[in-house]
């Protein structure tokens, strides 16, 4: 009995220990630039190095025997199993239903692809774009199209992301030989958010519309099964008569 309780609060003790580490907020630090490139993941006392990567020392392969080879006599091909379930989803949803089902999904995934960018916290986020061309007017009209592509994805990230500070500089220059760009990237999230974001959108999924789904299936499989039973009962009776 003693053993049991002592096993009952180490178990406590260590789902109390992973919900407080999951409370714990992780980093990313990116940094791009024409000279430095890196990626960072901090969280509580791991640093994780995602890029530039560490190369590994290759082993000298060993030189193994050759073997005679034995000529494998060609397995036979299985038969492919017709697959019903699409024909079976058709038969009991029809048309109409499925796009309901598909709306239904759709809105789903938006709903947590929303709260998902909610969870992301950009401390701080700053761009520096050089836009340069061969001469003054492609320099000019090249600085156009990457302000109309940059300027609307930034105000979409920004609409849907927490931003604390950013600074956004894009400038044409009419001298430079090329284009160059610099950024860095501080953001942070919670795990335990973004867990009970997914838990959420599967429970939905799951309960409605899988299940759903599953039933709607089966009554459609069963409502075939008792028609071909009353064609076949019906088809004996005539013949008998």
């Amino acid at each position: 009995m003693i053993v049991l309780k002592i096993i009952g609060w180490v178990l406590l003790a260590l789902n109390v220990l992973v919900l407080l580490a999951l409370c714990v907020k992780v980093r990313l630090q990116v940094e791009y630039s024409s000279e430095n490139t890196s990626a960072v993941v901090k969280w509580l006392f791991l640093k994780i190095k995602l890029y530039p990567k560490k190369k590994k020392e290759k082993k000298p392969k060993e030189e193994k025997p050759e073997e005679e080879e034995e000529e494998e006599e060609p397995k036979p091909a299985k038969p492919k199993q017709k697959n019903d379930f699409l024909k079976t989803l058709y038969e009991a949803e029809g048309i109409d239903g499925l796009v309901a089902m598909l709306q239904q999904i759709t809105a789903y995934t938006k709903t947590f692809f929303g709260h998902l960018m909610r969870g992301f916290v950009i401390d701080e986020f700053y761009l520096q774009v050089c836009c340069t061309r061969s001469d003054a007017a492609a320099t000019a009209i090249y600085y156009g199209e990457v302000c109309a592509v940059l300027f609307p994805m930034l105000g979409a990230l920004a609409s849907r992301c927490r931003m604390k500070k950013y600074d956004i500089n894009i400038y044409p220059d009419f001298i430079a030989r090329f284009s160059s760009a610099d950024f860095i990237l501080l953001l942070h999230f919670t795990p335990i958010y973004l867990l009970g974001i997914m838990i959420a959108y599967g429970c939905k999924m799951l309960f409605g519309v899988l299940l759903k789904l599953l039933v709607k299936i089966s009554g459609a499989k069963k409502q075939k099964t008792n028609d071909r039973n009353d064609n076949k009962k019906s088809t004996e009776k005539s013949e008998e008569s």
